[in-house]
C-alpha cells in the first residue's frame, strides 16, 4: 500500500422473489424510469464494452524450472533466465493468500457489532465532495484513503448503467451451461413515512408500505439507530464508497403525525449472501431536489458472520475475513465498473 495511503476513519425488503429461468435482457430506451429488472427492459441490441480492469490475479503465481529436472535448482543469474513465472493454484510460497489491510481494517470494525440483534450492515457507492469547490476530493493519495464528507446520490446515466451491467449478469448466470450461483431480483414499490417516536421527539420512526397495496411490509416500523460509518476514497476509480453500521430496531405503530412520506422504485440482485439494490427515491425532506439514483451492498445475514466471527474468535477454521473480503470487493468492482462521468452530471 503507498506510504500516502491513510487508515479509514469511524464517522459518526419485501416482494416476490423469484429464480430467472435465463431471462431476456431488455433495455429502456427513455430515462423516465432509473430502475427496471432482466425482463422488464427493452433491448436495442447495444453491449457496453468490456472493462479492461477485470485482469487476472496475478499474485497467483509462483517460480517453477523450466527445465524437465524438478531437482535443478539455480546458482547464477544465467540461470535464472531459464526459470518463468506461471499461475499455479497455490497463491505464494506459503500457500496462503494475504488478506490487503483496509479489508482487514474493516474486518476488524465489523466484529465489534455484527453479532448485535437487528444490526444491517450496507455499503453505498457515491462519492466524497469538497465542501468549498462542490467537487469530487483530492487528497493527492494513490491508493483508497479514509476520509469524511460523502454524496451517495448519482447521476441517472450512471444508474441506467448498474441497471443494465447487473441485468447482464442475471442472464448469464441463469443460461443453462452457467456452473456458478444463479443470481435472482426482485422489483418493488415502496412507500415509507416518517413518524417522530411514541415517547421521543428526537426519534424518528420509519413505517414501509407496499406502495401499490398499502400493506405493511414484514418488519416495517422500525427506528434506524446509526452505530458507525467507514469512509473509503478510491482516488483511482469513479466512485468512492461508505460502508455503515446500523441498528433497525423494531417497533410498534407509531401515534405522531407523519413528518414526511419517500417512494422507493427499486431492483434487488442477490447472490453469495449479498444484495445489490438500486433504487430511485422521490419525496422524502428535500423532495424539491427532484428523485435520487443510489447503489447499495447489504449483507444478507449479518448472523452468518457472526457464527464465521465466533470461529475465528475460538481459533478454529473460519472464513470470517473472506467474507468480508467477499464484501468488499463486490463494491470494488462495482466502483470500477462505474462510468466517468462528473457526480453533478444529470
Amino acid at each position: 500500500m503507498s506510504k500516502r495511503t491513510a487508515d479509514e476513519m469511524k464517522n459518526g425488503r419485501g416482494s416476490d422473489e423469484r429464480d430467472v429461468p435465463s431471462p431476456t435482457v431488455k433495455r429502456q430506451a427513455s430515462d423516465s424510469t432509473a430502475s427496471f429488472g432482466p425482463s422488464e427492459i427493452k433491448s436495442d441490441g447495444k453491449r457496453s464494452p468490456s472493462k479492461k480492469n477485470h485482469q487476472k490475479d496475478r499474485d497467483q503465481s509462483s517460480f517453477v524450472p523450466a527445465s524437465k529436472e524438478s531437482n535443478d535448482v539455480p546458482t547464477s543469474k544465467a540461470e535464472d533466465r531459464h526459470y518463468q513465472i506461471v499461475p499455479t493454484k497455490e497463491p505464494t510460497i506459503f500457500c496462503t493468500r494475504p488478506v490487503d489491510d483496509i479489508v482487514l481494517y474493516i474486518a476488524d470494525l465489523l466484529k465489534d457489532h455484527c453479532d448485535k440483534d437487528h444490526v444491517e450492515i450496507e455499503a453505498k457507492l457515491g462519492v466524497f465532495i469538497d465542501k468549498q469547490t462542490h467537487q469530487r476530493i483530492n487528497m493527492g493519495a494513490v491508493t483508497e484513503t479514509g476520509i469524511i464528507r460523502f454524496e451517495a446520490s448519482m447521476p441517472l446515466k450512471q444508474h441506467k448503467h448498474f441497471n443494465e451491467l447487473l441485468n447482464r449478469r442475471v442472464e448469464k448466470s441463469n443460461k443453462r451451461d452457467y456452473k456458478g450461483e444463479r443470481i435472482r431480483y426482485a422489483h418493488t414499490y415502496e412507500i415509507d413515512s416518517f413518524h417522530s417516536g411514541n415517547s421521543s421527539r428526537d426519534e424518528k420512526w420509519r413505517v414501509t408500505r407496499d406502495q401499490r397495496t398499502g400493506e405493511l411490509k414484514p418488519g416495517g416500523i422500525i427506528e434506524k439507530q446509526r452505530v458507525m460509518n467507514i469512509n473509503v476514497h478510491v482516488p483511482k476509480q469513479p466512485l468512492d464508497y461508505r460502508i455503515s453500521i446500523n441498528l433497525e430496531l423494531p417497533r410498534p405503530k407509531p401515534t405522531g403525525p407523519v413528518l414526511f412520506t419517500r417512494q422507493k422504485d427499486r431492483v434487488s440482485y442477490k447472490h453469495a449472501g449479498i444484495q445489490f439494490d438500486l433504487t430511485q427515491v422521490t419525496g422524502g425532506p428535500h423532495k424539491d431536489n427532484g428523485p435520487s439514483h443510489e447503489l447499495e451492498l447489504e449483507i444478507i445475514n449479518p448472523s452468518e458472520l457472526a457464527k464465521a466471527k465466533g470461529k475465528e474468535d475460538r481459533r478454529e477454521p473460519s472464513q470470517y475475513n473472506e467474507m468480508v473480503e467477499s464484501f468488499v470487493n463486490n463494491v470494488r468492482m462495482l466502483c470500477r465498473s462505474a462510468l466517468k462521468i462528473p457526480h453533478y452530471e444529470k
